[in-house]
């Protein structure tokens, strides 16, 4: 392999690492861009491309004087008056959305985002807490998402995933163990059935496995089919 693109690969990996150890400290905000370019020993101009590529995948967003933040961009804080939405709302919504972008990530996808869903499997095998299974999940779905290649689909997904955090986080972590728990198997064996779909270009059966992982998911937190 090309010894610049094994470099590249490395600083993302890097950087991954560093908002995967902010968030578990509890902190929301990475440090200023200079400060954030000399940890990871890589020029301005490198890191922000690096910043681009993680905030394309979910794992942060960005404010114009204000900073770098974890996680999805967080619309309902920039509506004056955000409506009350329960999680079961929440799950009904994911399963109208989420199986629709499957579908279209089986007939749209590329070879790149075909391996970029291999390399969130990969890392969620090996997964060895709750807490960095739970962001690798949330990088699986939007790299689905992404594989839509339709950018209103996709404001709709970063609405809604913005939507679950929170109440549905406690959620999770009551049910499946505290944050340094090992998840279980059975939703990554749900997530290998869908990418298998999506990359033997299968639509229908693509968006049955994402029901089906998306129901199985709401019955393990709510006793709900």
């Amino acid at each position: 392999m090309d010894e610049r693109l094994v470099a590249a690969v490395d600083d993302l990996t890097r950087l991954r690492e560093l908002i995967e150890a902010t968030g578990r400290a509890g902190e929301q905000r990475l440090p200023p861009e200079p400060k954030l370019g000399e940890v990871l020993g890589v020029s301005r101009g490198k890191l922000r491309t690096l910043l681009k590529r993680v905030e394309d995948e979910g794992l942060i967003w960005r404010h114009v004087g204000k900073g770098t933040f974890i996680g999805p961009r967080d619309l309902s804080a920039e509506t004056s008056s955000p409506l009350p939405i329960s999680l079961n709302d929440i799950m009904d919504a994911r399963l109208v959305l989420e199986p629709q972008l499957a579908a279209q990530a089986a007939l749209h996808s590329t070879i790149a985002d075909i391996q970029a869903m291999e390399s969130c499997l990969a890392e969620m095998a090996g997964a060895s807490s709750l807490a960095m299974w739970r962001r690798l999940d949330e990088r699986l779905h939007r790299t689905i998402a992404e594989s839509s290649h339709n950018t209103l689909l996709l404001l709709l997904y970063d609405t809604l995933r913005t939507q679950s955090q929170g109440g549905l986080g406690i959620r999770i972590e009551a049910v499946f163990g505290a944050p340094t728990a090992a998840p279980t198997e059975a939703s990554n064996g749900e997530h290998r059935q869908l990418v298998e779909a999506i990359r033997n270009h299968d639509p229908e059966r693509a968006e049955q496995c994402m029901r089906d992982h998306i129901r199985s998911v709401r019955t393990k937190l709510f006793g709900l089919r």
